[in-house]
């Protein structure tokens, strides 16, 4: 059983490399749904699956951001000055949520996500599209209450739920006229940091924790950890290609149906 789980986690992990290679979201939204589904197979408490589903979805995430961050810095679609403007933001923010997230109940972590989710398909249902600029927009513009807010609030829900910075950031970022390639490239980064940071609270949040599974870090479960990133570092180049392929409005329409699909997987299975 074991066995057939792990090849399930590199399955997955191939798709959430795809949507974090052609989105920027990271994979979380990919990988948090299978995790909850399968630990309960694998005789994990319930009250422990949401937590760990979190933490070693985040732990995944590290990894495959900073790998799309790689190529897509090799493409010229990464924007360093505009992704450090987050950076500080998205720490506290980070630091703050993962600390916080391991008093919660795991049902309740579950109602946020699930919420959030429908949040993100409404916003992007009500998108009518913006021009994009050349080489990404005005630098000028991201900044103030705008900036700060978004770095913060990213921080704080990514650790809690999972979710990349393109939830929260992509919609401010195609506001100022950034391509979804561009943004991708600076989520990817910012997720990069984001699953490195709230990783390290949830492994401390969960030490001495009864009940938590063998081979496991605190909240990271190892074998569906590693199962999941070699995954996910296969599935992510193609994902990088096919968002230079597909017009860039179409690729908004594409990530907001994959929310979607992600929320019906949570109802149905997630119960």
């Amino acid at each position: 059983m074991l066995y057939e789980i792990i090849l399930i986690y590199c399955a997955t992990g191939a798709l959430a490399g795809f949507v974090s290679g052609m989105f920027g979201v990271g994979g979380a939204f990919t990988m948090a749904p299978i995790l909850i589904i399968g630990l309960p197979l694998q005789g994990v408490p319930d009250h422990h699956v949401m937590h760990l589903s979190v933490g070693t979805s985040l732990a995944v995430m590290f990894t495959t951001s900073a790998y799309v961050v790689v190529l897509r810095y090799r493409i010229g679609d990464l924007q360093l000055p505009l992704t450090f403007r987050f950076v500080p933001y998205i720490i506290i923010g980070a630091l703050a949520g993962s600390l916080f997230g391991d008093f919660l109940p795991g049902d309740i972590l579950k109602a946020i996500f699930m919420g959030f989710l429908v949040l993100t398909i409404v916003r992007g249902v009500l998108y009518k599209g913006h021009e994009t600029v050349a080489g990404g927009g005005d630098l000028h513009d991201v900044r103030g209450p705008g900036l700060w807010s978004h770095g913060v609030l990213t921080g704080i829900t990514g650790s809690l739920l999972g979710p990349g910075p393109a939830i929260i950031i992509g919609p401010y970022l195609r506001k100022r006229r950034y391509s979804m390639a561009m943004v991708a490239a600076s989520a990817s980064a910012l997720a990069s940091l984001l699953g490195l940071s709230a990783t390290g609270g949830y492994v401390y949040g969960g030490f001495g924790e009864a009940g938590l599974p063998e081979l496991a870090l605190g909240y990271l479960y190892l074998p569906a950890a590693a199962g999941l990133a070699v995954g996910a570092l296969i599935g992510s180049p193609f994902g990088i290609r096919a968002s230079h392929w597909i017009p860039d409005l179409l690729v908004h329409r594409m990530f907001t149906g994959y929310v979607a699909f992600i929320l019906v997987v949570m109802l149905i299975w997630g119960r």
